[in-house]
């Protein structure tokens, strides 16, 4: 698609369901009715940066920090794949006391007592890191772009440089991780301009995995009073990113349950052309009466969704779970 239709189908919200019609024939088409279930270990929210639409920014005195031990974060990815999850999501903060050596351990102790495939979502690490993850083992790297706005990425992210960004996702390909890339919709003085471009560059570098996910202000960051995204145009750009990628895994993130909680998961698969879910299966989630131990607020009340309760929007959406392990269908005898 060029930029003029683009432009006119994020606008058209009179058309959009034939916009969803055509994305869910494109998933249909080159993805099937397969949804990938993705266990995700949130297992540390301290933080080095100053994301100011992030509830983890450094400069959040209120956020109550953690930090999980290298028993607990194996444990838990070892409890995902005994849950039938073929999928490890190990996502943190950017947090420094995470050695290249501990995660490497990490990722290998699992794959020791596991056969899953492991996916990183660190941040910024050196090369030499990434690359002692890929040897470890981990095959998939996610690491979203946010905005294609150079101006706006550096406003939302405290004067950091898209140019940066881009070079580090450039480099996950080059060590030959599965690379997964994503925005955010509806950041405060974001257009459907900025937008645009992040859907032009999904077309261009193909992906193998996408997050999207709506803005949702929090509590302790200077967006406090700002607007959340807007669904029917969080659900526009999941369809349109569906068609320009053909066969990319895309995720309906907790942040699309947390801004609809009832039925945004389950329309971005009926209508956005999603077919990954990544529950959260952080400890604490054992007991909902219990105290949260394990607290990763991104956004003010984040709506964690259980593996129980991404099957129920599977089945909800008429859909099956996938019993691979989900590798890219960008890549030549990837295994479902």
């Amino acid at each position: 698609m060029n930029r003029k239709s683009i432009l006119e189908a994020l606008r058209d919200e009179a058309h959009q369901t034939a916009l969803f019609e055509q994305a869910d024939q494109v998933r249909r088409d080159q993805v099937g009715d397969a949804v990938q279930l993705r266990g995700v270990v949130h297992f540390s929210n301290h933080c080095r940066c100053n994301d100011l639409y992030c509830g983890l920014l450094k400069d959040n005195a209120q956020c109550k920090r953690f930090r999980m031990t290298e028993d607990q974060i194996v444990n838990t990815a070892l409890a995902i794949a005994n849950a039938g999850l073929r999928t490890v999501v190990l996502q943190s903060g950017e947090d420094p006391h995470f050695t290249g050596s501990m995660l490497c351990s990490i990722i290998e102790r699992i794959l020791d007592k596991a056969d899953v495939a492991i996916t990183l979502s660190l941040g910024k690490r050196s090369r030499k890191d990434l690359k002692s993850f890929r040897d470890a083992g981990a095959e998939r790297y996610l690491m979203k772009h946010e905005t294609m706005n150079p101006e706006l990425y550096s406003r939302m992210r405290s004067g950091m440089q898209l140019d940066d960004r881009l070079r580090l996702i450039d480099m996950l390909r080059e060590l030959e991780f599965q690379v997964g890339v994503g925005n955010i919709v509806g950041l405060p003085g974001q257009t459907p301009e900025d937008i645009c471009e992040d859907i032009l560059f999904f077309q261009d570098f193909q992906p193998d995995m996408i997050n999207i996910g709506p803005f949702i202000p929090h509590a302790q960051t200077p967006f406090r009073d700002d607007p959340a995204g807007d669904m029917d145009l969080l659900l526009r750009v999941f369809a349109l990113t569906r068609i320009v990628t053909g066969n990319t895994h895309m995720a309906a993130a907790n942040t699309v349950a947390t801004l609809d909680p009832d039925n945004g998961q389950y329309r971005a698969l009926a209508l956005g052309g999603a077919n990954v879910i990544m529950p959260n299966c952080n400890p604490f989630l054992k007991s909902r009466t219990d105290k949260i131990e394990y607290e990763f607020q991104i956004t003010t009340r984040k709506r964690y969704v259980s593996v129980d309760e991404a099957r129920s929007v599977v089945d909800r959406a008429g859909r099956t779970i996938g019993e691979g392990k989900g590798h890219s269908l960008k890549q030549q005898g990837a295994l479902l």
